[in-house]
């Protein structure tokens, strides 16, 4: 099981820790793990310990990286600066894009 997620001000990347704050995974700073991340700011963990990060840098996308294999950019148009991110329970992702000043939702899963 996951434990609390770390993201460090004015830095590339994000940390997921394991409950006695020991990192066990570090995200965005590897292409080949996934997309490096430029400007992540929120972050949310889905049921199956997928993390979803919202890169508002120079791509303005959510990324997804899977608890096993390679990230992926799954909201890649339409976004002006995403900044909070949270799951419904009924598989959708909500975005709150800044810039556009609203809340956008997408099918998750």
């Amino acid at each position: 099981m996951l434990g609390p997620l770390f993201q460090r001000a004015n830095s590339i990347w994000s940390r997921v820790l394991e409950p006695g704050w020991n990192t066990i995974r570090i995200l965005g700073v590897c292409s080949g793990l996934g997309p490096v991340l430029t400007s992540p700011w929120g972050i949310c963990i889905d049921a199956d310990g997928d993390v979803l990060v919202a890169d508002w840098g120079k791509q303005h996308c959510v990324v997804l990286y899977p608890a096993v294999g390679v990230g992926r950019s799954i909201v890649t148009q339409g976004l002006s600066s995403p900044r909070g991110l949270a799951l419904l329970p009924e598989g959708h992702l909500v975005v709150s894009d800044s810039m556009n000043h609203c809340i956008k939702i997408y099918r998750y899963k």
